[in-house]
């Protein structure tokens, strides 16, 4: 990254505009009821409002992923941010129906883009060791927006009309633009990939197959919901054959190879199913079976935005210090709990029991959110982060749009049911709300069992990367081959925590190696660095190729390669360098160090030893092995 650029500046236009995003995805749900009324329309018709904004913003996700590498980052950010600034305006003069519907896909247009813009430019931008905290930060707007949106709509309406909502929305997008224009830069290194129409025109109907499919069948419209869903899934099953088979694939889908990944991707969906529902459930049992005013309801869930605000950082340093370990699984369990305890709120429920259960399970969500998607990223390569994003923000948009349609459609239908009985509105409403929740609270027990998968996963690599021990049965069963202090160095060279990154520089040049590990107390690795960290660090990139053409750009100019090669000396090699170092014990087979590095796709492992076993005494790399088994079979005297 550039001298210029600050990530906490950054970092902060990012999640503002993610907040903006989908704070704009729910802000409308208490506004139905009054939109109905001015512009007569039904229900059924309303709900496009949602619904049409959901499949826009859907399809561009994707779209933004391409872009990102294609267009400048200052005047992507700004292009998004103008959409949705033109959007609200034009949904606060909306005279009729058809334009207010026009207004929310033009909104998102703009929105769409933002999310996987936001999360890229934090990727970019933050340290290695605070890559938690940063999207911890991004993962509380992703929830505290869709969470704020009605209560800061229900304090609007008991001061104006719905038109307010969009002229509000405007004056926090202008200044949000404002920002943008000034604190961001260019950050993204352009690779300017080829646009495969085809790909993207299967990936349009296939997320709006899908997400109408899905929207529409508890609405009575059974048929034209199973053609959609059939031709979604028949349209996405082609766009993924076809990544498979071109050159230059829209979307890369090898993050899925990844399990870490999927496991982490499943979370966010269950948690992002539960939190946009219980968004629009919550209002709508509270007014319609409570008797609750917009106020009363928006008030209601003030405290668990806050829950989610103060709590999802917390999370985001928790992992960044001790990994996604059983944190997502405490998170889960715990949102599964209270969303049960909720479906027996009954209708004499008050507002401060609903605040004592929905603030757990939202802080259940801040527990959930950041660290799956922190995991599931850092999992991947750096070539793959924008990839990731795509598909982590292409979730979002699906979650949001499957979670609330399903619930909404189970509190409609058993609402409907229990009224054809003869009972109230204000009594099928009730159960409708009760059986939607337990139904939320399967999901979340399916994530509860993806939490711990996870977990396990994590633990697995964990131990993988942790010293050879010799009661390794692997280990043991091959303890007569030969073992890697025959083919190891045993100089380390290596920096101390609290050295800067230049130091670790200096240490590469003199020493001609391409990566050293960093030492804490006892001479244990607390990080390994590596060229590669260094050059991303002196130019933001993520692409190696490009990343050593724009160095030697640099360098032609002179003294801004010596400017930044100097700014070097300012940061910490923790920022920069890999926390979670992997490492092998000085006793291990040279099976086991070779299967180590391919199965970690690393090139060079610290070797632990000592008297405690953790004391860094040597490095391996490929080059080391390939060296050492060359020379086994080479004839005598060659």
């Amino acid at each position: 990254m550039t001298s210029t650029i600050k990530p906490g500046r950054v970092l902060f236009v990012a999640g503002y505009a993610t907040f903006l995003a989908t704070f704009n995805e729910t802000f409308l749900n208490v506004a139905l009821n009054p939109i109905m009324r001015d512009l007569s329309v039904n229900a059924g018709t309303v709900q496009w409002v949602t619904t049409a904004y959901m499949l826009a913003a859907a399809v561009m996700v994707p779209v933004a992923g391409f872009l990102y590498k294609k267009i400048r980052t200052s005047r992507l950010m700004a292009l998004s941010l103008i959409l949705l600034f033109a959007g609200s305006i034009v949904g606060g003069f909306a005279p009729n129906f058809a334009m207010l519907v026009a207004a929310r896909v033009l909104q998102a247009l703009g929105t769409g883009m933002i999310v996987p813009i936001g999360m890229n430019l934090t990727l970019a931008v933050a340290p290695k060791n605070k890559i938690g905290v940063y999207m911890g930060l991004i993962g509380a707007m992703t929830t505290f927006g869709p969470a704020f949106g009605p209560i800061a709509a229900g304090v609007l309406l008991a001061h104006g009309t719905w038109h307010v909502l969009f002229f509000a929305l405007a004056a926090l997008s202008a200044i949000c633009l404002v920002c943008s224009i000034l604190w961001i830069g260019d950050i993204a290194q352009l690779t300017h990939p080829h646009m495969d129409a085809l790909s993207v025109v299967l990936a349009a109907i296939g997320l709006i197959g899908l997400l109408y499919g899905v929207s529409t069948v508890f609405s009575g419209q059974a048929v034209a919901a199973v053609i959609a869903l059939v031709i979604g899934v028949a349209a996405l099953v082609a766009f993924v054959v076809r990544q498979r088979r071109i050159p230059e694939p829209f979307l890369n889908l090898e993050p899925f190879g990844n399990r870490a990944f999927v496991l982490g991707v499943l979370l966010v969906v269950a948690a992002l199913m539960t939190v946009f529902s219980m968004n629009i459930l919550l209002p709508m049992f509270m007014e319609s079976a409570l008797g609750f005013s917009p106020l009363q309801a928006a008030l209601t869930l003030l405290p668990a935005c806050l829950v989610s605000c103060v709590l999802a950082p917390v999370a985001g340093k928790i992992f960044d210090r001790f990994g996604v370990g059983w944190l997502v699984s405490i998170g889960m369990a715990i949102i599964a709990c209270f969303v049960l305890a909720l479906s027996f709120t009954g209708r004499s429920t008050t507002s401060l029991r609903i605040v004592l259960l929905y603030a757990p399970a939202i802080a259940g969500c801040s527990c959930v959110m950041g660290p799956s998607q922190s995991y599931a990223l850092s999992s991947l390569d750096r070539r793959l982060y924008p990839h990731g994003v795509t598909i982590v923000s292409t979730t979002f948009q699906i979650a949001g749009c499957v979670g609330s349609s399903v619930f909404v459609g189970i509190l409609s239908a058993v609402s409907t049911a229990r009224e054809a009985s003869g009972q109230s509105a204000a009594v099928g409403t009730a159960a409708g709300f009760d059986m939607a929740c337990r139904v939320a609270f399967v999901v979340d027990v399916l994530g509860f069992l993806a939490a711990l998968a996870m977990a396990r996963v994590e633990a697995k690599a964990r131990a993988r990367a942790a010293v050879g021990e010799s009661e390794n049965p692997h280990d043991l069963e091959h303890a007569d081959e030969p073992s890697l202090a025959d083919a190891m160095k045993r100089d380390v060279y290596s920096v101390t925590a609290t050295a800067s990154a230049y130091d670790a520089l200096v240490v590469m040049v003199n020493n001609g190696t391409t990566g050293i590990p960093v030492l804490g107390a006892d001479n244990h690795a607390v990080g390994f660095v590596t060229d590669g960290d260094i050059m991303r660090t002196l130019i933001g990139d993520t692409d190696d190729k490009a990343s050593m053409a724009y160095v030697y750009a640099l360098w032609v100019q002179g003294d801004k390669f010596t400017q930044r090669v100097a700014g070097l000396r300012d940061i910490n090699v923790m920022e920069i360098c890999t926390h979670r170092v992997v490492t092998v014990n000085v006793h291990a087979t040279i099976r086991r160090v070779c299967e180590m590095l391919a199965g970690n796709r690393i090139k060079k492992l610290p070797v632990t030893g000592g008297a405690d076993g953790k004391q860094v005494v040597g490095v391996i790399s490929r080059s080391d092995l390939m060296r050492y088994m060359v020379t086994t079979v080479a004839p005598a005297g060659e």
